[in-house]
């Protein structure tokens, strides 16, 4: 009955075309006598009666669930087409034929309904000479990926996949296949690079697999996965982006929206987006990774781990925050908002204020004062714009806070060095530096419009927004005189290489004197060695507006 069918579908489909359309001169052919699909490319050829100058005039009639990967040709000595190939392949199943089939068991007369699915193509040349219809039976397509998690954070499952751990750590990743016409086995070949994978979980549609990273970092965008079907009839290849990165020296990047890690070379490594209405400010705690967030229009403070996995949100305890800051020494979480700073701790599964503190207005620029010794013990900075305010909390227990009196206009950031104890404070046209007992010790100035500032080893580094520059000023600033030192960016800073165009954020790292600087219009990240020098870059960003290196830990 199935050899009726073909018959039929054919004799239906020359009915319909040979009485009004053109003549048929061509018929397609395949490398497989018998025209069925099972998986992977399938070729379909025709070969010209007479040759034509060009392949536009060739084109392919095909289903609505069959797609052409890539066509090609074969010439002449005259450079003319003689023959046209198209390889052809299926994302899903045509509609299905369904037929009835009469078996005898023991004389007893049975009916079966029998199913096929079948696809026709056929060529036509000029847009009038039509050849010969082929048909064919689908009878196997190889499953895409859905989606991967890697360490407990989904990608969607595309044609370049990224696997991200940090050097040394064991992670899961997790392959999930969507469900297809797929009536042979499947099988998931993982890139042979990433060396022994222990398999967790085999099924038809889920992969799941440890891996330990190595001790050395890689990035590799050159190896692939490969599913396959147990008959050999087909494969298809996804392109893995393998990166192994420690967390040292790496940088997360803001933007209003969307968050990207990327690691010391600048390869991205993780990407947290469709969750954010405004990022107003991160933080992290270096010793263990974690990510703190703060969405100021959904009011919110969310943390993250270090690959960018959901840890805990809450949208009800704070009132439009702005501003985040954490202590590494005792794990403090201080938190800005529209009605004071609070600080707060966090005991992993819920997030408490402990002492809060009423503000004029709303903060900006949290910096801890970290690791005590000479410099006064583990307190906050912070600026109030608004009111022209740099301000700090010495004792986060019972003190209220103190106030810096200058000449501030508009101070919006403040920058601790824990190597000096000096907290420096971004105030328009100039940076100002204030030691642990709240003395000025320096002012440097001429600036167009400092837009970040990032003190570490005793040094910082200022971004110039308006000339699109950035400085690297060299300690030590202390003065044996009752006036403060009087610098000028001009005169005073190691600018670095003339590369940026609106250097929005800067960010120390402490362990080699260099920062990473974000661009804002140039949608993208630079890391520069401590004279200025870019060694490292990430790209794809739109409109970021905030980095902060993860120091190493101590």
């Amino acid at each position: 009955m199935r050899a009726l069918l073909l018959l039929v579908v054919l004799s239906v489909f020359l009915f319909s075309c040979s009485r009004e359309g053109p003549e048929h001169l061509w018929k397609p052919e395949s490398h497989l006598g018998n025209k069925d699909y099972n998986g992977g490319l399938f070729p379909v050829w025709i070969t010209l009666k007479e040759p034509v100058a060009d392949a536009n005039s060739i084109s392919w009639r095909i289903g609505k669930t069959s797609r052409i990967a890539y066509r090609t040709q074969a010439r002449n000595a005259q450079n003319f087409i003689t023959a046209d190939t198209a390889f052809l392949y299926w994302e899903k199943a045509p509609m299905p034929h369904i037929d009835s089939v009469q078996v005898k068991r023991d004389t007893v007369k049975i009916w079966k309904r029998d199913t096929t699915y079948l696809d026709t193509v056929f060529a036509i040349i000029d847009d009038r000479l039509q050849s010969m219809p082929l048909v064919i039976e689908v009878k196997n397509i190889l499953p895409h990926i859905k989606n991967i998690s890697v360490s407990g954070v989904e990608q969607p499952g595309d044609s370049l996949l990224t696997i991200a751990a940090l050097s040394g750590n064991p992670i899961v990743i997790s392959i999930r296949l969507e469900k297809t016409f797929n009536k042979n086995g499947t099988i998931l070949d993982m890139p042979p690079e990433m060396g022994n994978l222990i398999p967790r979980t085999q099924t038809d549609t889920l992969h799941v697999y440890e891996w330990t990273a190595p001790n050395y970092p890689i990035a590799d965008s050159s190896i692939y996965l490969r599913i396959r079907d147990t008959g050999g009839y087909g494969e298809r290849l996804y392109r893995v982006y393998l990166v192994v990165y420690t967390e040292s020296s790496s940088i997360w990047v803001a933007t209003e929206d969307e968050l990207v890690k990327y690691s010391p070379a600048g390869a991205r490594v993780a990407n947290i987006s469709g969750v954010f209405n405004s990022i107003s400010d991160i933080a992290v705690n270096s010793n263990n990774g974690q990510l703190f967030v703060i969405d100021q229009f959904k009011n919110s403070l969310i943390i993250y781990d270090t690959y960018g996995k959901e840890l805990y949100q809450n949208d009800v305890l704070f009132e439009e925050p702005t501003s985040v800051a954490v202590s590494v020494e005792d794990a403090s979480i201080w938190v800005a908002d529209a009605v004071g700073l609070h600080r707060c701790v966090f005991n992993g599964a819920e997030l408490s204020i402990v002492m809060s503190y009423p503000m004029s207005g709303p903060i900006k620029g949290l910096s801890v004062n970290q690791y005590g010794g000479n410099f006064g013990g583990n307190f906050v900075w912070f600026t109030i714009p608004q009111s022209d305010t740099v301000g700090l909390i010495r004792n986060p227990n019972v003190q209220k806070p103190e106030f810096i009196l200058d000449n501030w206009n508009r101070p919006s950031m403040v920058s601790h060095d824990p190597a000096s104890g000096i907290a420096w404070v971004a105030d328009s046209t100039r940076i100002v530096a204030i030691d642990a007992n709240g003395k000025i010790l320096a002012r440097i100035k001429n600036f167009g419009f400092v837009s970040s500032v990032s003190a570490s080893g005793g040094d910082v580094w200022a971004s110039d927004i308006f000339s699109g520059k950035v400085y690297r000023f060299k300690g030590p600033f202390n003065t044996s005189t009752l006036q403060p030192l009087e610098l000028t960016a001009i005169t005073r800073g190691i600018p670095a290489s003339d590369i940026f165009y609106t250097p929005i954020s800067v960010s120390a790292f402490t362990a080699d004197g260099g920062a990473w600087v974000v661009d804002r219009d140039y949608g993208m990240v630079v890391r520069l060695d401590s004279l200025g020098n870019p060694i490292a870059s990430g790209t794809g960003l739109k409109l970021p507006k905030l980095g902060l290196t993860i120091q190493k830990r101590e």
